[in-house]
């Protein structure tokens, strides 16, 4: 018998006892599935994080997010040093910890991946997905609570700017019908510039629609520049028509510089398309990190595209420069039409300019609602169960765009009745 060692601790346990444990240890456990949707995780307590860490999740969801978005905005305009200082600080004060991983559905793509579909059977397989139900019950996981079992992220996207399309096609045939300057040069720019208008938003729909699709959207992206720089242009070029009575003194150059500027734009965009591999531009987007509820709400946000990269201000700066355009006109616009009259279309104009540069920052600084919808506020922007959609910042900045461009067609026919 060994000799029992001092201090020593013994057992009172049987050699068939230590066998079934180390059998029931050995044994191989069934995985445990996924619990989704993920629960709500209880808010960080002083005793699980620094105090100064904590007091921001203290703060009201709004106000969290709102710091959020202008930090995001700060960082997305200020050079790379600054930029990184500020992400950082978001990072650290604002951003709450990631949540519980959880299966969730791929709601972004549309079609069976085993049964590709090519050509116009792709094409209506993309529209019927975006516009009107997307079918994901083959996949598995968890469907959005933003989108609904048969939601799309663009399907908003896509209908309010058919929306805009139609609302400009009725009053171009009606005012072809019944303006009486529908003969005169302005009257006829005015004209073409409202189906111009229309031929933006609906070019904006058939990319959206299209947008799921990497092949597709390669090309729809680059048509819905040019019909962007296009519509731009006739628009303003009208707007100087009627400030000048029918460019009236207006030498033939300033008339051209608009054309010729929008024609260079769209070559070097469809040069860029021709010279990138589509892979290289074709990114995800997902508003990062995910909040609260992120494992379902943060990923009804998710989606998918061609992106500007580097030369994403430069189409933005370009497009708002063309679009100011019409202000060089101001001085022969008072001249001409008088000071009540000329006021009036100014601030229509002034009006239209700023819609623009507000849905911008909307959709690119500030992306309102996204935030709101990401920390779970603000679901009344989203309808799961009967559209399956949800008025995500891109949405929303179609629908600044198309008052935009109401207040500058307004401006034009204000200065045309008073003629």
């Amino acid at each position: 018998m060994p000799r029992p060692v001092p201090g020593a601790i013994t057992f009172s346990i049987s050699p068939d006892q230590v066998r079934k444990e180390l059998a029931r240890r050995e044994a191989p456990r069934a995985p445990k599935p996924p619990v989704c949707p993920c629960p709500e995780p209880h808010p960080p307590t002083v005793g699980t994080i620094p105090m100064m860490q904590a007091v921001p999740f203290a703060l009201a969801a709004p106000v969290r997010v709102g710091a959020r978005a202008v930090l995001t905005g700060v960082s997305k305009v200020t050079p790379a040093p600054i930029s990184r200082a500020v992400l950082s600080a978001r990072e650290r004060w604002l951003d709450s910890p990631p949540t519980t991983e959880c299966l969730l559905v791929d709601q972004y793509a549309i079609g069976d991946e085993r049964a590709p579909k090519r050509g116009c059977a792709r094409f209506w397989e993309l529209f019927y997905g975006v516009a009107i139900s997307n079918d994901v019950s083959l996949r598995p996981g968890t469907t959005s609570t933003l989108l609904g079992p048969t939601g799309h992220y663009e399907r908003l996207s896509f209908w309010t700017h058919v929306g805009g399309g139609l609302i400009f096609v009725v009053y171009s045939v009606v005012r072809q019908l019944v303006a009486s300057n529908r003969s005169s040069v302005e009257g006829v720019l005015a004209t073409i510039a409202g189906f111009t208008a229309a031929g933006v938003f609906f070019t904006s729909s058939f990319y959206h629609c299209t947008a799921p699709d990497a092949h597709w959207a390669a090309i729809t992206r680059v048509l819905d520049y040019a019909a962007i720089y296009i519509g731009i242009t006739v628009s303003t070029t009208a707007d100087i028509a009627v400030a000048t009575r029918g460019f009236r003194d207006v030498p033939v150059q300033t008339i051209l510089d608009l054309p010729l500027a929008a024609g260079i734009l769209i070559f070097f965009f469809v040069y860029r398309r021709f010279r990138l591999p589509a892979e290289s531009t074709w990114i995800d987007h997902r508003h990062d990190p995910p909040e609260r509820q992120g494992c379902s709400i943060g990923r009804g946000l998710f989606s998918r595209g061609h992106g500007d990269l580097e030369h994403g201000h430069f189409r933005q700066a370009t497009s708002l420069l063309i679009f100011a355009n019409f202000f060089m006109s101001a001085p022969a616009a008072y001249a001409l039409l008088g000071a009540s009259v000329a006021s009036v279309v100014l601030a229509l104009q002034i009006a239209g300019f700023v819609l623009v540069s507000l849905g911008m920052a909307i959709d690119r600084v500030l992306e309102f609602p996204d935030g709101l919808l990401v920390e779970g506020e603000a679901t009344c922007f989203a309808c799961p169960t009967t559209c399956g959609a949800v008025l995500n910042s891109h949405a929303l900045w179609h629908i600044v765009a198309v008052l935009s461009a109401m207040c500058t067609c307004a401006s034009r026919e204000f200065a045309l009745y008073y003629w």
